[in-house]
């Protein structure tokens, strides 16, 4: 098991700690999973931990499970304790430096990519974990065989997989080649899955292999049938860096099966996605995909608002080899439009390896090298609302707010935000127009309007009729 960490580039626990460690972190699953648990645990520890074979000293998980050490200073804390803790924050910055690093090597990409994260930002908010805005996806599979009520992504009954024969296997590698290409060591961090569920492939351990020799790294896998065949996931885990591998806890019974098969020094390097009613994580589902359908049993998870996030990762390209497809997608705010929560781009069918190198060149040719001159029409995003300010105007979005004042060189900031908000302009007429009625000279309103564009506050779908996309 230690290897698995430093496979990931992360210094493994020390021996002593390896038993200790585990058997904190499978208290917390059933802590933020359980909320019976959490309800008895308290009035017998010993009794209550014995029954739910849970190995850890009651004393030691004090400050998970007794409210009075809230807001205690941690190293008042056993040792055990603190240690655990500093294991599980350099693995969560590990996961956050992997985010970091998934800028494409093509810099019309990178440029296309960064105006996505940030307009992200703006409809969406920032988060502490954030989005990693991956380059590509691959399902595998037409369909799931698990159908989660709340599924973001919504796809249809399990119907075809995309089997490893000689064809295609020999398909897949020249997909592979093409984004290695473009997205260069980003490459690494994109999926094997995205909507399905990577188990309902059976030859998915051979095209992950593939993907290995092509990217020299694992991809990450999350699966909500860990226990379906616990050999199978066994398997995956031994060959995984750690934190490679997520379950996705669908119920407290589910929860029940995984820790009865696997042990907890197994599941050390594994994450948990605890998405069962009554889980402490369960208020952050996203009211997107399959939630939208199900708004009663939405309330059971969040009584409150809901959570206007968005399930994507991808800010690139979404492929499902079954269906022979490729999106170009980037995340957003789940709505009426997009209830999966990502935009589509653009989309085509290919055939061959041939046919994936020029598809994936021409939508970046049309959406990567893209200028605000390209666009009929500047206006701000609908989430988005300007308002004017003495020095300018602002954009306020759901949970960020940002201003663009006057400068030096650009001293008509209030009256560009006007012209941009009237939704009846082209970068031309804006231009003119800034240089008429304020002696804003052609190259300085050009340069402004550029970077609007860049920083993702100005709406770069086309919206064409006759050729509305949808997901």
């Amino acid at each position: 098991m230690k290897q698995l960490f430093e496979l990931a580039g992360l210094q493994p626990p020390a021996t002593d700690d390896v038993t200790p460690f585990s058997d904190i972190k499978r208290f917390e699953e059933r802590w933020h999973a359980d909320p019976k648990f959490r309800s008895a645990y308290a009035q017998n520890p010993d009794c209550v931990g014995a029954t739910f074979g849970l190995r850890v000293d009651p004393e030691v998980v004090r400050p998970i499970w007794d409210p009075e050490y809230s807001g205690r200073d941690e190293s008042a804390s056993l040792q055990v304790w603190v240690r655990y803790r500093d294991f599980q924050r350099r693995g969560s910055k590990h996961l956050l430096d992997a985010c970091a690093a998934g800028q494409p090597a093509d810099p019309r990409f990178v440029r296309w990519r960064q105006r996505q994260i940030y307009r992200a930002n703006l409809e969406i908010g920032v988060s502490l974990t954030p989005n990693p805005h991956i380059p590509a996806s691959f399902e595998l599979s037409r369909g799931c065989s698990v159908g989660c009520w709340f599924c973001s992504l919504s796809p249809p009954k399990l119907d075809d997989v995309f089997q490893y024969t000689p064809e295609h296997a020999r398909l897949w590698r020249e997909i592979l080649k093409v984004i290695g290409v473009l997205a260069g060591p980003a490459a690494r961090r994109t999926i094997c899955y995205s909507g399905t569920e990577p188990f309902d492939n059976p030859h998915y351990e051979r095209f992950v292999a593939d993907f290995v020799s092509a990217f020299g790294d694992v991809p990450f896998t999350s699966t909500a049938i860990p226990t379906r065949d616990v050999e199978r996931t066994r398997r995956l885990l031994a060959t995984s860096p750690a934190y490679r591998v997520r379950f996705s806890v669908l119920s407290v019974g589910a929860l029940a099966k995984i820790h009865a098969a696997f042990s907890p020094e197994e599941t050390l390097p594994v994450l948990f996605g605890l998405r069962n009613e009554g889980a402490t994580d369960a208020r952050y589902v996203n009211f997107a995909g399959r939630a939208r359908d199900n708004v009663a049993r939405y309330r059971k998870y969040q009584p409150g608002p809901p959570v206007i996030s968005t399930p994507s990762c991808e800010s690139g390209f979404k492929f499902n080899l079954t269906e022979r497809t490729i999106r170009l997608v980037s995340p957003c705010a789940p709505d009426h439009r997009w209830p999966m929560g990502y935009r589509v781009y653009d989309e085509a069918s290919f055939e061959t390896g041939g046919d994936v190198a020029r598809i994936v060149e021409g939508m970046m040719s049309r959406h990567m090298t893209r200028t605000v001159s390209d666009l009929p029409v500047l206006r701000f995003p609908s989430h988005l609302r300007c308002e004017s300010i003495s020095t300018g105007f602002a954009l306020i979005g759901r949970r960020l707010r940002q201003r663009f004042e006057d400068t030096s060189d650009m001293p008509s900031m209030a009256r560009l935000g006007e012209l941009i908000a009237s939704g009846r302009h082209n970068a031309s007429a804006i231009v003119t127009l800034l240089d008429r009625e304020c002696g804003v000279t052609r190259e300085t309103a050009t340069a402004t309007l550029e970077e609007l564009f860049h920083l993702g506050v100005l709406e770069e779908d086309p919206r064409e009729p006759d050729r509305l996309l949808s997901n």
